[in-house]
């Protein structure tokens, strides 16, 4: 319910929002453009198509991984 009342509001009040999260999920589902950190430092920046078929830095291609493997899809090498 979270969620959706986040992606509502997004589309009708608050076009630009800040979300932090690990589960990459979320972020496929609610952004446009992913910043993703490592020890408070921006690692990868991109949008989500990009960053999900085609991540550079390990710290990416292991949330990706790690989103894919929950329904049994691994990360194209």
């Amino acid at each position: 319910r979270i969620l959706d009342l986040l992606e509502s509001i997004m589309q009708k009040q608050a076009p630009g929002m800040l979300l932090v999260t690990h589960d990459m999920g979320v972020v496929a589902r609610l952004a446009d453009d992913v910043a993703v950190m490592s020890h408070g430092k921006i690692v990868e920046q991109g949008d989500v198509e990009t960053l999900f078929n085609a991540p550079k830095h390990a710290v990416t291609r292991s949330l990706v991984s790690a989103h894919l493997a929950l329904y049994g899809m691994e990360l194209a090498s």
